[in-house]
Parts: structure tokens; sequence; C-alpha cells
């Protein structure tokens, strides 16, 4: 299976970001990538105020995601707030091919988070053909128990979707951390994991890309920069996993 992430520029306006996503689907389209991730709240842009996201555009927006998700044969993985039982998440929303659709949480919300959103509960494992996934946010990449209950759901791999956004001095600072983390996960639980980070700058902060991905034995076989746009993609299997 291709496995791929977006790593992708952020903006404040929800139809800015539907023609990254569109570009990025069609590029993966063309690359015969099977899944492909994007950052963390990417349908909205992350660094803002979430109180005046108009939740039925978002909706509207995830319809049109998912046209294009199956007309290009390629399963997505996007990012947004979503209202559930009247409460605000921040969330990971799976759209598959054959139109199924699955929802993750944040659950470990950082301070800014919980201005927002709820805490999410429970983590997500879901199928394309038969390869088993999990989804992560963020700062759920600093819990490693979290990882290993993926591990014990049986989970293949593990995408996070993350928005690094921060001062411009607290970026270049953080930038081995964010990176050291996924690889953590990986090696620990033997299972891929792959990062798709936010790329630029907004509301004077600063997200200093690096998406990866991580094979079981902790070796980074892709890595983005810290300035561009772009797709990192790879065959993952469970062939791989065990070698």
């Amino acid at each position: 299976m291709k496995a791929a992430v977006a790593q992708v520029k952020l903006y404040y306006e929800i139809d800015a970001n539907l023609i990254t996503i569109s570009k990025y689907i069609s590029l993966a389209s063309k690359e015969d990538i099977d899944i492909l991730c994007f950052p963390e709240c990417n349908i909205t842009g992350y660094a803002r105020d979430f109180t005046i996201v108009d939740q039925d555009e978002i909706k509207e927006t995830l319809n049109i995601i998912q046209k294009q998700v199956t007309n290009n044969c390629v399963n997505v993985i996007v990012g947004a707030p979503y209202f559930e039982r009247r409460k605000r998440f921040n969330s990971a929303i799976v759209l598959l091919t054959n139109g199924k659709r699955h929802i993750y949480h944040k659950i470990n919300l950082t301070s800014s988070d919980e201005a927002y959103f709820k805490k999410g509960k429970e983590p997500l494992i879901f199928r394309v053909d038969d390869a088993k996934f999990g989804v992560l946010i963020c700062r759920d990449q600093n819990d490693s128990m979290l990882a290993h209950e993926y591990k014990i759901l049986g989970a293949e791999a593990i995408f996070i979707l993350s928005a690094h956004f921060y001062e411009p001095l607290e970026a270049i600072r953080k930038l081995n951390k964010n990176r050291a983390l996924p690889i953590a996960r990986a090696v620990e639980n033997q299972l891929w994991v792959l990062k798709a980070n936010a790329v630029g700058s907004t509301n004077e902060k600063n997200s200093l890309g690096g998406s990866l991905i991580v094979d079981p034995e902790g070796f980074v076989v892709r890595e983005g920069n810290n300035i561009n746009e772009m797709i990192l993609s790879y065959e993952i299997s469970k062939g791989d996993e065990q070698e």
C-alpha cells in the first residue's frame, strides 16, 4: 500500500484550504497513492478563533472532499473543528473511497486547544483493504500509552496530523523534539508512523514542516523540509514491519 502525508500551508479561509486539498488529492491520484493524510485543522487553519467557524461550511466542505476522494480513488484524512453532541472537538476525519467516514477527536489538548475544544476519549482504528490504521493529532504524539494502545488494537501504522505553530524562536527550539517523538513511537511499538505537519506562517507564528514517514525500526524513510509544500509517500507493508 502506498501511503502519504501532505505538508501544506494553512489559511483562515476554508475556500483557500479546499483549493490546496483538492490539488494534493489530484497529485496523489496521479502518483497511485492509496491514502493521504493532511495536517491538523487543515480545513480551517489552526492558530485562529474557532468560535467563528461555520460548522455548516465545514460539513459542506467535507462533502466536496468526499466526492473527490471517491472520484480519484484516494482515501484521505483531513483535520477540522467538528461538533458532536453540541460539543466542539479538534478532529481528524477519515474519508474513504467507499463513502464511509470515521472521526477521531484529539485527546491530549494544548492550553490553546482547551479554550475551544472538548477532550476526546477514544482511539480510532480504521481499515483500508487489509491494513489497519490509527490516528493521533499533534500533542497526542507525546502520549506513549495511547500509541501503544493502537499497537494492541492491531494497527500497522499511525497517522499524526500536526500544526506546530509557535513563536519563531520556539519553533526552531522544538524542531528536534517534534522530530524525535514520532520516531520513538515507531520504535516502541514496531509500527509505521506517518506525520503530516503544516508549513508556513500564520498570526505571527511559524510551523516549520519537517513531516515524516518512519518505518517500524525507527528509520526516517521520507522527510520534508522546513519551507515548502510537498507530498511524502512510501510503500508500506506488513512484510516491512516484520523485517
